[in-house]
């Protein structure tokens, strides 16, 4: 049989949720009311937290939950309560890169799954094997990398999550300060402003910075052919039809099928 790899599918808020259940996800990516990468989306209260790992289990679908931000001092003892709290609802793994807070959390949730976030820049073999000496069971690669590169990085042995639509995060992946030095609105902290979207200006010319957002969805099968565990669309910031949308054209491609992109690129 051949290797599938999961549908990830961003939710920023509860219709982001049922619009991703309801157009065929394997998995969903959420963020609590803190120490979520996407401050400004809707996000989860624990009520809404417990209701959506209920519902996407009743359906066979996986939550991870996004507690990805770079956690300060004072706010361990939080932040270990809202680890806590996921692994007692039963979130299926957690999205981090505070190597502080995860060595905390295995002390306290050790059957939790741990996933080495995007913003911990994994681009290399050597981020690779460092995310398995840490004991992540899956590293979320960087989104600059070419097919070969991910393949010879999945080849490694952990599991590997790709994004395949969505913001390129043209800065490099999780090292980013441009939004942190012009307007304090630090990415690590979940308040990127994205002001790589802005046209800047030298010379009397103007540049734009990031043009487009990225697009593998018609790569997908050859993704699964080089053993990705997870296809990501990124975008919890985005509207649900958008995720609708970004599921459906994802599943179609799994299929191998031609997927509808002019729908996507309309939302």
């Amino acid at each position: 049989m051949a290797h599938k790899a999961e549908i990830l599918a961003p939710c920023g808020s509860f219709e982001a949720l049922e619009a991703a259940l309801r157009s065929g996800c394997d998995a969903v990516y959420l963020g609590g009311e803190k120490f979520s990468a996407r401050q400004n989306a809707a996000n989860f209260t624990d009520e809404q937290l417990k209701e959506a790992v209920r519902l996407c289990h009743l359906r066979g679908v996986k939550v991870y939950q996004a507690i990805n931000t770079v956690v300060f001092d004072e706010q361990l003892e939080e932040c270990k309560k809202a680890v806590k709290f996921a692994a007692e609802i039963g979130v299926d793994g957690l999205i981090t890169q505070d190597l502080a807070l995860v060595k905390i959390c295995r002390e306290c949730c050790p059957d939790l799954e741990y996933h080495a976030s995007t913003q911990m820049t994994i681009h290399s073999e050597s981020g690779v094997k460092m995310a398995k000496n840490l004991v992540f069971s899956r590293a979320v690669l960087s989104r600059e990398l070419p097919e070969h590169t991910i393949k010879d990085l999945t080849a490694l042995g952990i599991e590997t999550e790709v994004f395949v639509h969505g913001a390129l995060c043209m800065c490099v992946s999780g090292m980013c300060y441009l939004s942190s030095m012009i307007g304090t609105r630090s990415g690590n902290r979940g308040l990127c402003a994205q002001p790589c979207r802005l046209n800047f200006r030298l010379n009397g010319k103007e540049y734009a910075l990031s043009l487009k957002d990225m697009s593998a969805i018609e790569q997908i099968p050859a993704l699964e052919d080089a053993g990705v565990t997870s296809l990501k669309i990124e975008g919890r910031m985005k509207r649900p039809e958008y995720v609708a949308a970004a599921v459906s054209a994802c599943c179609a491609a799994r299929r191998g099928e031609t997927p509808e992109l002019s729908a996507l690129r309309a939302v």
